[in-house]
């Protein structure tokens, strides 16, 4: 007769844990994206607007800005990478691994999501 393997249980206390830290940051990370496009669409009404305006006045063509859509598209990928890349690397982790895997991803998305909030405006000076 062969001995029945032992099943191991695992306390459920670290999974509810690391579970609501993921969704803390989800929302966090969500926030970000949603800001981003909003910057998106803003940047590129101003754009569109001061584009028009130029093409009424004499000799304004020359002036017109075309809209930075390259860092547009990735300031809104920034939060989603980051928050994925952290997910994938704390699959198995502990809680305390997990708080601090997250919170590196967020500073660091923050980070240059902030930047890139700040330079595409600098790009149009209109």
């Amino acid at each position: 007769m062969t001995a029945a393997t032992p099943t191991v249980r695992r306390p459920a206390a670290p999974l509810v844990g690391r579970i609501v830290v993921w969704l803390v940051f989800a929302v966090l990370f969500a926030y970000m994206t949603v800001q981003a496009v909003g910057n998106m669409s803003q940047i590129s009404q101003k754009v569109d607007e001061f584009n028009a305006f130029l093409s009424t006045t004499s000799g304004g063509d020359s002036l017109q800005s075309s809209t930075p859509w390259v860092w547009l598209v990735l300031d809104i990928l920034i939060a989603p990478v980051a928050f994925v890349t952290a997910l994938v690397i704390t699959r198995r982790s502990t809680l305390a691994v997990t708080v601090a895997v997250f919170v590196v991803a967020f500073a660091a998305a923050g980070a240059l999501w902030l930047d890139l909030q700040l330079f595409v405006p600098s790009l149009l000076q209109f």
